[in-house]
């Protein structure tokens, strides 16, 4: 977890392979500003929102053929986000969020090839 705290501007068009919908503000960190994607893999469509200076990530998750939700995922304690896997058929997001007690929170997501997420409580040995 060394480093930056948050992917910048390039990393983000990379993961996602599009501008976010209201573009990028010149001259702003990323983190300040309201950020929202939308794209899909072959079942499903993702719409994520994102407020990092404020510590929020959301993600709604719908399947395309039923048009049923599949999930809607808010947080807003995350303290890191990192790009795990950057690649045209693997895409994957890990997010950190604040330590309570003894314990992190991980959310691991992947976008592609399918869709999964999975949260995790690690203990911090603090």
């Amino acid at each position: 977890m060394r480093g930056k705290r948050f992917p910048d501007q390039t990393d983000w068009l990379s993961f996602f392979e599009k501008m976010p919908d209201a573009g990028f503000e010149k001259e702003m960190p990323v983190e300040y500003q309201d950020l929202t994607f939308r794209f899909e893999n072959q079942e499903e469509r993702f719409v994520v929102n994102m407020s990092l200076a404020m510590k929020e990530f959301s993600l709604n998750v719908v399947r395309k053929k039923t048009e049923s939700v599949l999930g809607i995922y808010d947080f807003k304690t995350v303290q890191h986000v990192e790009i795990k896997k950057d690649r045209k058929e693997e895409k994957e997001l890990l997010l950190i969020l604040e330590h309570h007690d003894d314990f992190i929170t991980t959310i691991e997501i992947t976008f592609l090839p399918s869709f999964c997420l999975m949260v995790k409580e690690h203990f911090s040995g603090e």
